[in-house]
């Protein structure tokens, strides 16, 4: 949201690197896991409405998918290991991206690499068009909680709200059974569809029970018709009042693919189309969209490049599919929205790798899209900049402190100006709005950094708004 990061968190919480101007790694983007954030205890709800039994019943013989056009291979696009805190860069390894141009010509970074942050035009939010932003949002609250999350929503103007579907939390138990959680889960997302959002869900996140091989961290299950059924028993259940489902979250970090497949663009690809198939089940107007990658680089089986892993998503027939879109996080640390790789910044770190600027993840995500003769649109399921500004400990990472709590507005509202300018990208998810409890900030934990809301660390939980949130709440 995710949210976290492999060495960060989280969206899972992690310890992340240590980056300087002269030792520099890769962090990936922070997402969310929610079975491990503190938050008021929901009160008593209505019962579980009775599921049928789903018997495992084995999956049809899946077709191989059709052959990808020729293309990059994945080893053009990577550039090697940059994730360990100790890791030092190898002077050889430049980052070279190709040139295809964007889909839309785009307002141009600064002219001198290092320059405070300018724009080409004015920031002027006047045409922001609302029904293409979205926010992330957590969501363990009782009845009246929720309420009141989306009487905040609403005055944000935006038209999505994303939830990640945690299926182990869920389904924490087996096959068929569900508990307070999922009609929890069921009622929130019927409230929000109620009160005119178009609801986004990221389903990730096996339980338990579904592997058998490595449970120390999040990943796949090792059946894949577990996946699959569980897809109908939630699309039974809150199928109307969902508009789009992403398939996985960030497949490329060990943290999240942990078990019996390998982490690979090939390996997601079996999980994806199976999840493809099963939403197209139930219906063919719920859009399905790809993983959002981490963007992150390759390290010892502990992460895979996204640039390559995406790759390795075509070569494994992701072009075959005429009707999804490209999950894309496109985080920026401490880099403007407008900078491009590699914008290096006098004196600040986390500024010499692509991964690190939001333009440039799009810039390339649109070259290996193009590169392999698809036209598919990327969605934004996830971005933002994260300050530690209003807190009263350390921040967990020094390029916290690069961002005030005015950049992280300025910031995402550009973000969302430029990918409105561009006709490859419909969708922009903003991570995230409710984040920031107090534990977490006690924690330190990168949840609350990109929040824009956050405590009033009076054991409430009541949260005060961040500039972002009014810049929101009162564009024209």
């Amino acid at each position: 949201m995710r949210r976290f990061a492999l060495n960060v968190i989280v969206f899972s919480l992690c310890a992340t690197l240590v980056a300087c101007a002269s030792e520099s790694a890769v962090e990936v983007a922070p997402e969310l896991a929610l079975d491990r954030i503190a938050s008021p205890a929901p009160t008593a709800i209505p019962a579980l409405e009775a599921l049928p039994t789903v018997e495992s019943a084995p999956l049809p013989t899946l077709d191989a998918p059709p052959p990808p056009p020729s293309s990059p291979t994945a080893s053009s696009l990577d550039f090697g290991a940059i994730i360990s805190r100790d890791y030092v860069q190898p002077p050889t390894a430049t980052y070279r991206p190709t040139k295809i141009p964007p889909a839309t010509p785009i307002v141009s970074a600064p002219t001198q690499p290092g320059s405070a942050y300018t724009t080409a035009v004015p920031l002027d939010h006047t045409q922001l068009d609302s029904a293409s932003m979205g926010i992330q949002v957590y969501y363990n609250f009782d009845v009246p909680g929720w309420d009141r999350v989306l009487r905040r929503l609403a005055s944000l103007r935006v038209g999505w709200v994303k939830l990640q579907a945690s299926w182990k939390w869920l389904q924490p138990d087996a096959a068929g059974q569900f508990d307070q959680s999922f009609r929890l889960f069921q009622l929130h997302v019927q409230e929000a569809d109620k009160r005119g959002f178009k609801v986004l869900i990221s389903i990730a996140k096996a339980p338990d029970w579904t592997r058998h091989t490595d449970r120390s961290e999040d990943g796949p299950p090792d059946d894949l018709n577990h996946f699959r059924w569980f897809i109908h028993s939630l699309l039974e259940k809150v199928g109307p009042n969902i508009d789009a489902i992403e398939i996985w979250n960030e497949p490329n970090l060990k943290r999240e693919w942990t078990g019996s497949r390998p982490i690979s663009g090939a390996s997601y690809m079996e999980l994806f189309r199976v999840g493809y198939d099963a939403v197209r089940e139930y219906s063919p107007n719920i859009a399905v969209v790809t993983a959002g990658l981490a963007p992150t680089g390759n390290h010892d089986g502990i992460s895979v490049d996204d640039r390559a892993f995406l790759q390795q998503m075509y070569q494994a027939g992701l072009g075959g599919y005429s009707d999804v879109k490209i999950g894309i996080h496109p985080y920026s640390w401490g880099n403007p929205p407008d900078f491009l790789c590699c914008d290096n910044v006098a004196g600040q770190g986390w500024d010499d790798k692509p991964q690190f600027f939001f333009l440039q993840t799009i810039y390339d995500y649109n070259n290996i899209i193009a590169a392999n003769r698809d036209n598919a649109p990327m969605w934004v399921t996830e971005f933002g900049w994260a300050t530690w500004e209003g807190f009263p400990t350390e921040a967990p990472e020094i390029w916290m402190a690069y961002n005030t709590a005015s950049d992280q507005s300025d910031y995402a509202l550009r973000a969302f100006e430029i990918g409105q300018s561009r006709a490859d990208i419909e969708l922009m998810v903003l991570w995230n709005l409710n984040y920031a409890y107090e534990l977490a900030v006690q924690h330190r934990s990168e949840l609350a950094a990109y929040s824009i809301l956050y405590p009033r660390f009076d054991g409430s939980d009541n949260q005060r708004e961040r500039p972002l949130f009014h810049a929101l709440v009162n564009r024209p």
